[in-house]
């Protein structure tokens, strides 16, 4: 029962202590694997879904702009959601993604391919997101200048 005690709100961003009635509520359907469950938020009144406060990524973590995982690009990919269907797309090469899974398997791509990279991103739950700036390695424009280029020439990655 501890592990579901406290929660994130995903409308206000306050994490706050489940009660003994949402409790008794979300641990058997975490027990059965239920991954969407919908709660109320005590301090904005908002429904919203349950998430564990140590399985969440921060919110800073989450609207950082990750670094292109293109080889010799090292623009920046933005989330575009203002109109749909969203996507994620970098204004320096023009790559695209549409499904989030494609952008991360190229994140572990690109790592795998070239490990400085790997300074841009970190693994959360099973997820990369953005680093900090000062864990990319001080000439890491330039190591991307030098990349071999990749055989993919459509802008649309997945």
């Amino acid at each position: 029962m501890d592990s579901i005690k406290n929660a994130q709100c995903k409308v206000c961003s306050q994490t706050f202590e489940l009660d003994a009635q949402q409790q008794a509520f979300i641990a058997p359907l975490v027990a059965k694997g239920q991954k969407f469950i919908m709660i109320k938020c005590p301090c904005c009144g908002s429904s919203t879904q349950y998430v564990k406060v140590a399985e969440n990524a921060s919110a800073e973590d989450q609207s950082k702009n990750y670094r292109c995982p293109i080889t010799q690009c090292s623009g920046w990919v933005d989330l575009i959601d203002n109109q749909p269907p969203p996507f994620w797309g970098c204004g320096e090469c023009g790559s695209v993604w549409y499904e989030e899974k494609n952008l991360q398997k190229e994140i572990t791509n690109i790592i795998a391919l070239h490990p400085y990279r790997g300074g841009s991103y970190k693994k959360v739950n099973g997820r990369w997101l953005p680093a900090d700036l000062s864990s990319e390695p001080a000439n890491y424009e330039e190591l991307v200048r030098k990349e071999p280029a990749d055989d993919h020439d459509e802008l649309v990655r997945g």
